[in-house]
């Protein structure tokens, strides 16, 4: 599968939707983004080989997914990186819940925090993002 790097144009369409659903403002201009036909983010640092590029079918860091309506969908690292600078869409997890959300099992949250109908949250217990 082939992927592309994003444009200039594209990466702040990206950092307008994270603003956006999450409240997070994160700045790419030190990374290169990319993105499949998929809809699969990576991020990576600049200046990688265009040669090795375009010979993957992924580069760096998987940040997530776009879906539909403007919404993306974190990995965990994902999650991790802009969690820390979020302030809305977030479900807070006891330590109990916590494990039960690791396992697949049902959950319940303690807090939510501005969190959207049909949204993606993202998980935090204590410090962490899930």
């Amino acid at each position: 599968m082939q992927i592309k790097k994003m444009s200039e144009s594209e990466k702040m369409e990206l950092k307008r939707i994270i603003e956006k659903n999450y409240g997070a403002k994160i700045d790419f201009s030190n990374y290169d983004c990319y993105i499949n036909k998929k809809n699969e983010i990576y991020i990576s640092s600049r200046g990688l080989s265009e040669n090795v590029v375009k010979k993957s079918s992924y580069i760096g860091l998987y940040l997530g997914k776009l879906k539909r309506n403007e919404k993306i969908q974190f990995s965990v690292e994902g999650s991790q990186l802009v969690g820390k600078f979020a302030t809305k869409n977030i479900a807070i997890l006891d330590e109990e819940n916590i494990y039960r959300f690791i396992e697949g099992l049902d959950c319940k949250w303690v807090t939510l925090i501005n969190c959207e109908k049909s949204n993606f949250v993202l998980i935090k217990n204590e410090n962490d993002f899930f």
